[in-house]
């Protein structure tokens, strides 16, 4: 079995309605967006969701994986505990891409149980888990945060690999926000290179380009202020163009952070 689909998702908190509460009306494109995804992922009946998040703990040189066999996470960051979920670990895929790893040189460290589920994992997991078939399990890493970029591709591709060992029926969502400079009144304020870097990433997906994707200059990635560039990388890395079709379901950013959503579905 291949990877069937994957997405790239925002994660602002926002979206979760007891924490969002009247804000989520202004966000009402994303929140629609990823209701359609969930639907698309649970028609094929997902056995296996492998999440790439920017919010999973650092560590230098390597993959941080959430390792327990329960994982848990909730919202109390955001002052909501009550909001919570708990899913099993993939811990056959989790080790697939420890051992695939190994073999191409990138690390996949494994988090100890001290460790809740990051919300850039929570996020998309909600909209996932809502009118699904049956629980299916997840599996939750980190970005690769100081491979070069050149060489960031390969983390795609042990991903792919794996998915093609297996008979599971695996998904991906790659988690990430684009720029937070896109207006004055955002968290960092606005830069030039905030819609610039928005526009790059959605017009070289539009065009069906990963040699533009992985062209953006590094100082255009760093006055953006963007979280989600690896995760996309990645993700196409291991869900390329020429296998799979890709649909922008929209992007908004009315707080001065752009939310895109798009979905990835084989050909």
């Amino acid at each position: 079995m291949t990877i069937l689909i994957g997405a790239i998702s925002p994660h602002p908190p926002l979206l979760i309605p007891e924490i969002g509460r009247g804000e989520i009306k202004y966000v009402k494109k994303t929140d629609e967006s990823l209701k359609t995804v969930s639907k698309k992922f649970n028609e094929l009946d997902i056995d296996t969701v492998i999440f790439i998040s920017p919010h999973a703990p650092f560590i230098r040189n390597a993959i941080s994986i959430y390792s327990n066999e329960d994982l848990y996470g909730d919202f109390s960051q955001f002052g909501f505990p009550e909001v919570s979920f708990e899913f099993k670990n993939d811990l056959e895929i989790m080790n697939s891409l420890i051992d695939e790893g190994k073999k191409y040189g990138i690390n996949f460290v494994k988090l100890s149980k001290d460790y809740y589920l990051d919300h850039g994992v929570l996020v998309p997991l909600y909209y996932l888990n809502q009118n699904n078939k049956r629980k299916f399990k997840i599996v939750a890493m980190s970005q690769h945060f100081t491979i070069d970029i050149e060489e960031l591709p390969l983390v795609g591709e042990i991903i792919k690999k794996v998915g093609r060992k297996t008979d599971k029926k695996i998904g991906i969502i790659a988690s990430g926000d684009m720029s937070h400079r896109l207006l004055d009144t955002g968290p960092y304020g606005f830069h030039p290179s905030g819609p610039k870097f928005d526009n790059l990433i959605i017009n070289s997906i539009k065009n069906e380009n990963f040699q533009d994707i992985i062209s953006i200059p590094e100082n255009i990635l760093e006055e953006a202020g963007e979280c989600g560039y690896r995760s996309i990388v990645t993700i196409f890395s291991a869900m390329p163009f020429e296998d799979y079709k890709t649909e922008i379901l929209s992007h908004e950013g009315p707080f001065g952070v752009g939310y895109l959503v798009v979905l990835i579905e084989r050909r």
